[in-house]
């Protein structure tokens, strides 16, 4: 009998964590039918109608808020509180991107005082580059940590390791993880979520504001 109980207790308790709505929700990229969010400090990329492990729903996006459902409520956030102004009164420190014939969002990118190419991917967890790119960019890759990741052409042996500082016009970061992948693919550097997460995005029209995080 008490073992029941505890263990229904025990069951009452884990149910009631798991339905817990997030503590903090903030919207860090808004674009058609899709949003990044903040999720207690997480990082999560939805499209409309994708749930996150939290239980949250994205309802709808759009380049100027996004509705979210939790627990059967539903919410429409706003990115950062400069909804309406971020085009048209963006600081100096914003980045404005047009989307290329290939529908991709390309850019100069500078890695510890060197320019390269590079793609924005909201899909990759860190910067990525194949070896050829490190080498050009001057990268002792080799006493990174050795790891592997998985590509198209299936895994690849790789070197996780971080760069000093990473900038795109007037955005500066620091200390941000990247990968370096063996060989001569990505074609490009894939600019991820450890870079990204260090600015809010807007995408509206084929145009993708990059705006640093204060």
């Amino acid at each position: 009998m008490t073992s029941r109980f505890m263990a229904g207790v025990l069951l009452a308790m884990l149910s009631v964590t798991l339905q817990a709505a997030p503590a903090q929700i903030v919207v860090r990229g808004l674009f058609e039918k899709a949003a990044l969010l903040e999720i207690d400090g997480r990082q999560q990329f939805l499209r409309a109608g994708q749930r996150d492990t939290s239980g949250l729903l994205l309802v709808s996006a759009t380049p100027r808020e996004a509705v979210i459902e939790f627990d059967g409520q539903r919410k429409t956030l706003t990115l950062s509180n400069r909804i309406g102004t971020i085009y048209r009164e963006s600081s100096q420190a914003s980045v404005s991107l047009h989307k290329d014939n290939r529908k991709q969002y390309r850019t100069r990118v500078t890695i510890n005082g060197r320019s390269a190419d590079a793609l924005v991917d909201t899909g990759a967890t860190s910067v990525a580059m194949s070896a050829s790119q490190a080498d050009q960019l001057g990268i002792s890759y080799l006493d990174g940590r050795p790891t592997s990741v998985a590509t198209a052409g299936g895994v690849r042996k790789a070197f996780s390791i971080v760069l000093r500082r990473v900038e795109i016009g007037n955005i500066k970061t620091q200390e941000v993880a990247a990968v370096v992948i063996e060989g001569d693919d990505p074609q490009l550097i894939l600019l991820g979520m450890s870079f990204l997460e260090h600015v809010d995005l807007q995408e509206r029209d084929n145009i993708l504001v990059l705006t640093p995080r204060y």
